[in-house]
């Protein structure tokens, strides 16, 4: 309800309780527009939840009025899901049987929504295979599965990649080298 030609005399001024966030934005007086003064970074503003915005509050003098700004901030795929570490070292015993299961180090992967972390895919190896277990929180925990038994005297380490796999568009991926040493 204001008229870009008021904005000058009654001098627009964006406002707020908390002025962390008006760093980020400024207000011309003289159109009413609204400006990103720096680039926004979802995950460093809300951390990983779900829905992300930043209230503040434009003020007019003449008569003094007070107007509520609700600014929806975007996740966009601008991180890759990663490991803590980049080799996982395991030791498993020739005498384990087929279809021992070992759990592996979920990926981490800041951004949220379909831009976060979305599955797993493994190198190819005959002596393991790759299932995503979902915990209660509904992430999948990715576990290796012996699908034969190992002989050492054969072969004596294994060497295989395993690389979680973001829903954005395009997909980020992050890699662990997976080590299996196997023990007599």
């Amino acid at each position: 309800g204001l008229s870009p030609a008021d904005l000058p005399a009654r001098q627009l001024q964006l406002v707020s309780a908390s002025r962390r966030h008006l760093k980020y934005f400024s207000v011309s007086a003289d159109t009413g527009h609204l400006y990103v003064n720096e680039r926004l970074d979802r995950e460093a503003m809300c951390g990983n939840s779900a829905s992300c915005s930043v209230r503040f509050e434009a003020m007019v003098q003449n008569p003094l009025n007070v107007f509520q700004v609700d600014v929806d901030i975007q996740d966009i795929n601008d991180n890759s899901p990663a490991f803590s570490e980049s080799i996982l070292d395991l030791e498993i015993g020739e005498l384990i049987l087929p279809g021992a299961r070992f759990p592996l180090e979920m990926a981490q992967d800041p951004d949220v929504g379909s831009n976060s972390l979305l599955s797993y895919q493994l190198t190819e190896n005959p002596s393991f295979r790759l299932e995503a277990k979902e915990t209660p929180s509904g992430k999948k925990q990715p576990e290796l599965v012996l699908e034969r038994a190992l002989d050492r005297e054969k072969q004596s380490s294994i060497q295989i990649v395993l690389t979680a796999v973001d829903g954005g568009s395009p997909a980020r991926s992050g890699t662990v080298q997976i080590r299996i040493n196997v023990t007599d």
